[in-house]
């Protein structure tokens, strides 16, 4: 975009706010840096913590988190990372079509389509607009999705015939996912503390055609009684967290992201585990997901689920992606913080319970 039209929408936005004032202040400063050959930065020297926080953009709060976990380079390759545009990602609804029959007609309209290298029915797409007025998208015959969410629900790996609980279902990506690979054929209860939002549930699975999500309200850091006493095959608990690993689908949302905010979802997350666990069969498995870079949130709930419930145990991911082998942590977790692949920064575990007497 051409430096003059970026200053005078951003002027044009300015005086939606009713202040000249500051319409005058916004020209001034966006047209002096339009002059600038180059903006002065800190020096990486004297401040790193300030010199990574002006040059991408991020706030102080989170760079001095990530700068010594991670270091100077990595930390700046997030950076940057959350600063680009993300590629729009589709999951083939394998119920419907195949990978390469939708390809092969997205490519007739026009759009350039690259199959995702980790997820088997993912599709990335460019030069796309008007997405949801496609044929295909009106057809059911995929679903948005970012290819690390989508190897969630193949962490989960749900086969036909089992009772599949959704625990923090809404908007409903991860929920038909499980219906698809189980064949549409067992029960997914999709669970969200807000009936509003489960209607984008009901909405969704509509579209893809699936009849086995059953969608219920049941806050999980609260009561789980809505979901009743029957066991579970298996549980997915896509916790709400605190979002830092999508950044870039959500640019705004660092300014208004406060540190605190970390050790405010990992209690909730670990509250949600708590509930759900007496929920799952003998022998049933358990996913644990979120879509935060943050081990406070990742690997440390898991930590303290597991010394708080002794009846369950950590099952490497490992085999399930033996050619992508830089997702996977030495603790077995599925990690995709800096990954090779344009994914969001996702993390999941996967626990088993312990058969009864063992």
């Amino acid at each position: 975009m051409p430096a003059s039209a970026a200053v005078n929408e951003s002027v044009r936005l300015a005086k939606t706010l009713g202040e000249g004032a500051i319409a005058g202040f916004v020209n001034a400063v966006l047209r002096a840096m339009a002059r600038a050959e180059t903006i002065p930065l800190p020096a990486p020297a004297d401040d790193p913590v300030l010199h990574l926080s002006v040059k991408y953009s991020h706030p102080e709060w989170l760079v001095k988190r990530w700068l010594p976990r991670l270091g100077a380079e990595r930390t700046a390759a997030l950076c940057a990372a959350n600063n680009e545009i993300p590629p729009v990602t589709v999951r083939v609804n394998t119920l419907r079509t195949t990978r390469d029959a939708l390809s092969a007609e997205l490519k007739r309209a026009g759009i350039e389509v690259t199959y995702c290298r980790v997820s088997s029915s993912g599709l990335m797409l460019r030069g796309v607009a008007h997405l949801t007025e496609l044929p295909a998208y009106q057809r059911g015959d995929f679903y948005v999705q970012d290819e690390a969410a989508q190897l969630v629900g193949l962490a989960v790996n749900p086969k036909p015939g089992e009772r599949i609980l959704d625990a923090c279902a809404a908007p409903g990506g991860k929920s038909t996912h499980l219906a698809e690979l189980m064949g549409d054929r067992g029960e997914v209860v999709a669970a969200d503390a807000g009936a509003k939002r489960l209607e984008r549930i009901v909405e969704n699975a509509g579209r893809l055609s699936l009849a086995s999500i059953r969608p219920i309200v049941a806050d999980l850091t609260g009561d789980p009684a809505p979901l009743g006493k029957a066991p579970y095959d298996r549980i997915l608990v896509d916790a709400p967290c605190s979002g830092l690993g999508i950044l870039r689908r959500n640019p705004e949302a660092k300014w208004y992201k406060a540190e605190a905010v970390i050790g405010t979802m990992a209690a909730a997350q670990l509250k949600i585990l708590a509930a759900v666990a007496p929920l799952l069969k003998h022998g049933g498995l358990l996913v644990y997901s979120t879509c935060t870079t943050e081990p406070e949130e990742n690997e440390a709930v898991i930590g303290a689920f597991l010394a708080g419930h002794p009846d369950f145990r950590n099952v490497s991911l490992q085999s399930l992606w033996p050619e992508s082998p830089e997702l996977i942590t030495p603790e077995g977790y599925l990690n995709t913080l800096l990954n090779p692949y344009q994914m969001d920064q996702f993390f999941a575990a996967k626990l088993i319970r312990a058969t009864k007497g063992a």
